[in-house]
């Protein structure tokens, strides 16, 4: 049975979705029901000019909507490896659920739903300027290592200073165990946000084809 992480369950704050999936994370991982049976991973959405396009986003007002993010955060849950037949039948309990508190899909939601309903406008024409990239990062590795001291959402003008673009959350700033040993306050627009080759970070960075195999997790059999 997949977890019950859902907007009445859960501690969210609009516009901090890299928090938000935090949560769900520790969550998931200190569940034993869990994370025996699903691999727990963080998943940032985005691309080298932070401008990825998503569908069916509260934030965008309207299902038939694009919404333009620097970046997304995403939960996924993963089943263990399984097979796929020639007819192309997923065994049940494989492939990755998909927890997204901004959407108006279901959560969890399967992610070929996902695929569907939330990017696949762009498989048809689409600007590459708004195509989606994957960084996706085990769930111990995200929790170990990130750390936002939310200043990627301050700015400031002259009528009133510095302030926070959107209420932070009530809670004190996140920073995990081995980022705070090392010193650091801050590498969420560093380490997770980037989707460039050339970026060291933590995770896996993948294209679109890429994630969707990796969402699948399957071995084809003949």
């Amino acid at each position: 049975m997949l977890p019950d992480f859902g907007h009445h369950n859960s501690v969210y704050t609009s516009h901090y979705c890299e928090e938000n999936v935090y949560l769900l994370v520790q969550r998931a991982l200190s569940a034993p029901d869990i994370h025996k049976k699903w691999e727990v991973y963080a998943v940032f959405i985005s691309n080298p000019t932070k401008t990825v396009a998503l569908w069916q986003q509260r934030a965008a007002g309207s299902r038939d909507k694009a919404v333009i993010w620097d970046y997304h955060v995403i939960l996924a849950l993963r089943g263990p490896m399984g097979s796929v037949a020639a007819d192309n039948a997923l065994e049940p309990d494989r492939g990755a659920w998909i927890y997204d508190l901004d959407t108006f899909l279901p959560v969890p939601c399967h992610w070929q739903e996902v695929r569907s309903a939330n990017m696949q406008p762009l498989l048809v024409g689409g600007d590459v300027d708004f195509c989606s990239l994957f960084r996706v990062v085990p769930g111990k590795e995200y929790l170990d290592n990130f750390a936002s001291d939310r200043s990627h959402m301050i700015m400031s003008d002259l009528s009133q200073g510095p302030h926070y673009i959107a209420r932070p959350p009530s809670c004190p700033c996140i920073c995990g165990p081995l980022a705070a040993a090392q010193g650091v306050r801050h590498n969420l627009m560093s380490h997770f946000v980037p989707v460039c080759g050339d970026v060291r970070g933590f995770g896996t960075v993948m294209n679109f084809e890429s994630f969707l195999a990796w969402c699948m997790n399957v071995e084809v059999s003949t």
